[in-house]
């Protein structure tokens, strides 16, 4: 072991959180220091010295204290890598410096606090054993997937000779007024489904036969809580205008239903596809929910210490994902403390089976190969419609090869898992 190593001490503050206690000898710190004053000496412009002929001492008194942060800037850096690959590590954050000492003529002296991705050990993770998911599909819900077709696929008719009647689709000019202020509010042009649950009831009593060019006035007192602030707390007195009235008519499930739906021979045909694509969806599922209670199981039995600062920043970005698909403005402070918390337990169990997937991918020697790869931007492209080489360009661009990559290791680990597993 060298001087330096003796020196420059490892401390173990947990599985995560490293400190090393850094002293860089002083014959170093004034080589540099020497160094970076000749670099000021050559640059620095002083009254009464041509540029880069201004004596060192005078250089010295009036740039010392910037000259000692450049020299820090330069060897604490330097000596710390030394350090960090001499020990085997990599920081997951900045490393932080701390208590920096120093003064001309002694050893420069300071901690580095960091964190690292922590060992552990993993459990005979060969034969875990988890619950059957059974995969199946009654009749029922593959009557509700071809009402989902048919209502896909309905034809919206325009009306003549009747007013509005329930469930048809009315393309209509609303006009409020503030009983209160007196002031009208912007007309609104609008397709309301006359008779449905959201609608005000006033609006549905008030458009119950009502005809095109026809108008009706109607009234609400809106409660203070009204998801639009400019009614909320008001009586509006609105005018109804009907512009066009439409039916929405859903062809009959039938043979000529079937056949137009796509390319199937009959209704049974249909039929049949639409099981065996829910059977095949339920099957994923069946094959997730395992995947995920054997990774619990293994995770039941691991003792794993997360980075701090791994995990807030997994925790922003599974809260950011929270509140995109809650697509609500506002979000009442007690539920955003709710959320945080969903998050931050979302975050340590997409983490640790990070981790467990890694380690088990590397023990059993797992690979994945460029034709692999090949094959998974091929199917990515066809999925969304894509020239496969535009889709080369995007990943390219964006550095994303490697995140195909560890996606297609992972892959390969939970089959392997699942594959391993002992179904009860």
């Amino acid at each position: 072991m060298s001087e330096q190593d003796k020196k420059n001490r490892l401390l173990d503050k947990s599985p995560s959180r490293k400190e090393i206690e850094l002293e860089i000898p002083s014959e170093e710190v004034e080589r540099e220091y020497m160094k970076v004053l000749g670099d000021y000496a050559g640059r620095v412009k002083l009254p009464g010295f041509r540029k880069g002929h201004a004596p060192k001492d005078m250089v010295r008194r009036l740039f010392d204290h910037d000259i000692l942060h450049d020299v820090y800037d330069e060897l604490v850096p330097k000596v710390l890598g030394e350090e960090l690959k001499a020990h085997g590590l990599n920081p997951v954050n900045v490393p932080e410096i701390r208590d920096l000492r120093h003064e001309h003529g002694q050893a420069l002296r300071c901690t580095v606090a960091f964190e690292v991705l922590p060992d552990f050990d993993l459990p005979d993770y060969r034969s875990v054993q988890v619950q059957e998911h059974q995969a199946a599909v009654d009749e029922a819900e593959v009557e509700k997937a071809l009402e989902e077709i048919q209502a896909r696929t309905a034809e919206y008719i325009p009306v003549a000779g009747r007013g509005v009647a329930d469930g048809d689709y009315v393309a209509a000019e609303i006009h409020g007024k503030d009983l209160n202020t007196k002031r009208f509010l912007p007309v609104e042009k609008a397709v309301v489904v006359a008779g449905h649950s959201d609608n005000e009831p006033a609006l549905n009593e008030a458009i119950k036969g009502q005809k095109p060019g026809e108008e009706r006035v109607f009234r609400v007192s809106h409660g203070k809580d009204h998801a639009n602030k400019r009614v909320a707390g008001k009586e509006i007195e609105y005018t109804l205008k009907v512009s066009e009235i439409k039916e929405k008519k859903i062809p009959e499930l039938n043979d000529e239903f079937a056949k137009a739906a796509g390319d199937y021979a009959d209704l049974s045909d249909l039929k049949g596809k639409v099981r065996k694509e829910l059977l095949e969806a339920r099957e994923r599922a069946g094959r997730n929910a395992t995947a995920s209670a054997v990774l619990r199981e293994i995770a039941k039995k691991v003792s794993l210490e997360l980075p701090e600062s791994v995990l807030e920043h997994e925790t922003l970005s599974v809260l950011k994902r929270m509140l995109s698909a809650a697509r609500q403005p506002r979000i009442p402070a007690d539920a955003l403390e709710g959320l945080k918390g969903q998050a931050r337990g979302q975050a340590v169990e997409h983490l640790t089976n990070h981790l467990i997937l890694e380690k088990i991918a590397r023990q059993e020697g797992f690979e994945v190969s460029d034709e692999e790869i090949q094959s998974e931007i091929k199917a990515l492209a066809q999925a969304n419609g894509v020239p496969e080489k535009y889709l080369e360009d995007v990943i390219a661009r964006e550095n994303r090869r490697e995140e195909i990559q560890e996606t297609l290791l992972f892959r390969k680990t939970v089959d392997f898992l699942v594959k391993n597993a002992i179904i009860k």
